[in-house]
């Protein structure tokens, strides 16, 4: 089974997988096709690929709730099309701030320079930013998903295998997840956006909404 995968959290259950299932071929790109394409919904839809599962839910959560001024970092990516579309639909006023990286966008919460920021579910609490679109009428269809192509059968059985070793031995897993990684993040990263996200691959409800929704915030 070929699979292309962004080398994101998405990507995690499938790497674990071929700790075990050696057949799996896993190329990270956010381009090409083949048996399965793994990404953030939003950029499922950005790259015109149905999302057939979704793969994980809350990964991305508003600490410690939406103030005035928020912190982001990734202008542009998945979060940020969320979250800006949340505020333009909910007509609330806030001022964002965008950071080169987590650990500056943090100092700048607990120094209050911002109010609130929109992260990567690193620690428990905060609300997801699917949460916060449903409350507006928007469903969303989790944070990750998977275009399936081929041996969807397989797919499906090979990202609950990884989803399980994840469970069962975090530590360790996170380890080999980190050894195949084509860039590197802190083992503390995959073990807690892990834990701390819904992990469960099934079929999306209507997301045509939401889709229009992510076209529009993309441009």
């Amino acid at each position: 089974m070929k699979v292309i995968a962004a080398p994101g959290p998405v990507s995690y259950p499938i790497i674990a997988a071929t700790m075990d299932i050696k057949d799996i071929d896993i190329e990270f790109s956010k381009e090409g096709m083949a048996d399965v394409v793994l990404d953030s919904t939003v950029s499922l839809v950005k790259r015109n690929l149905n999302i057939d599962y979704v793969t994980i839910k809350g990964l991305s959560r508003v600490y410690p709730k939406i103030g005035y001024k928020i912190g982001m970092t990734r202008k542009g990516g998945a979060a940020d099309v969320i979250f800006r579309a949340y505020i333009d639909i909910s007509g609330k006023t806030v001022e964002i701030k965008y950071y080169n990286d987590m650990s500056s966008m943090m100092d700048a919460l607990n120094s209050r320079e911002i109010d609130t920021v929109v992260a990567p579910a690193m620690m428990s609490g905060g609300e997801t930013l699917e949460s916060y679109l449903g409350s507006v009428g928007v469903y969303v269809p989790g944070s990750c998903g998977a275009a399936v192509f081929n041996n969807s059968d397989d797919f499906i059985k090979a990202y609950n295998h990884g989803i399980d070793l994840i469970k069962n031995d975090p530590e360790k897993t996170a380890d080999y997840i980190l050894s195949k990684l084509p860039m590197k993040f802190p083992r503390e990263f995959i073990i807690e956006t892990m834990r701390n996200s819904e992990l469960n691959v099934h079929k999306p409800d209507d997301y045509k909404k939401f889709s229009e929704i992510v076209r529009k915030y993309s441009e």
